[in-house]
């Protein structure tokens, strides 16, 4: 019988029995699993979507291809965990664990991730449009080509990302900590960047950086950089201030 067939949708379900299994293809689909333990399993294109998984363990797991659209995942743990393609729509990943987790082209559409951790996270090409990621940590995450469109990333840490050509279009980063990162190219057209602080950070070849918001407010700590076509062809436009703050003598 197979093991979908046996799990009922808010029912218990006996968790001890899924550490390091393989279960690809498995349907959790609305099922109560919260503090399951799937470490090490083999759960490339499960279906969790709708699942309750609060808590649950997934460090070092292959959850490939996995859909966890509109799951209940606060504070749920992926650390190590293989997550490319993955779904998160609409997902609660609030204070959910991504640590070193490679998220390649993952999708975390209107996903709820308030603190979440994404520290050194492989997130290049995923897609976090209109997430809400208040104060999430992405401390050295793999941004490139992200599309980060309307997100909610204020208060958030993104000291040494490396997120060349993201789409920051829209997003709030107000009071974010943006150190020793890697904006080359990025897309800043209405990102705000209100009360934000930065240091050591590579704004080069944003092509639209005039139309970021907040610029004036923003707090340096360190010097920045700005590349010289940029500086010449923004030089009238952005703020004095902003210049003077990433250390360019206008």
């Amino acid at each position: 019988m197979a093991l979908s067939a046996v799990i009922a949708a808010d029912a218990p379900f006996p968790t001890e029995t899924l550490a390091g299994k393989s279960l690809p293809r498995e349907s959790f689909a609305g099922a109560s699993l919260r503090g399951a333990d799937f470490r090490g399993s083999d759960l490339s294109m499960a279906d969790f979507r709708g699942a309750q998984l609060a808590g649950a363990n997934f460090e070092g797991a292959d959850l490939s291809g996995a859909q966890f659209d509109n799951a209940e995942l606060r504070g749920a743990l992926f650390t190590d965990a293989r997550l490319l393609y993955a779904r998160f729509a609409n997902a609660h990943i609030d204070e959910a664990v991504f640590t070193r987790a490679f998220m390649h082209h993952s999708d975390l559409t209107k996903a709820s991730g308030e603190s979440a951790r994404f520290t050194w996270a492989r997130l290049m090409h995923a897609t976090l449009r209109d997430a809400r990621c208040s104060g999430a940590d992405l401390t050295g995450a793999c941004l490139r080509f992200a599309d980060c469109r309307g997100a909610d990333l204020s208060f958030a840490t993104l000291e040494f990302a490396d997120a060349p050509s993201v789409k920051l279009t829209a997003a709030s980063l107000r009071g974010a900590l943006v150190l020793s990162a890697n904006l080359d190219g990025a897309s800043l057209a209405g990102a705000d960047f209100t009360d934000a602080s930065f240091g050591r950070t590579v704004v080069t070849s944003c092509h639209d950086l005039e139309r970021a918001i907040g610029l004036v407010t923003i707090s340096h700590v360190a010097p920045s950089s700005l590349d010289v076509n940029t500086f010449q062809r923004l030089r009238t436009l952005l703020p004095a201030a902003f210049l003077a703050g990433i250390g360019v003598e206008s």
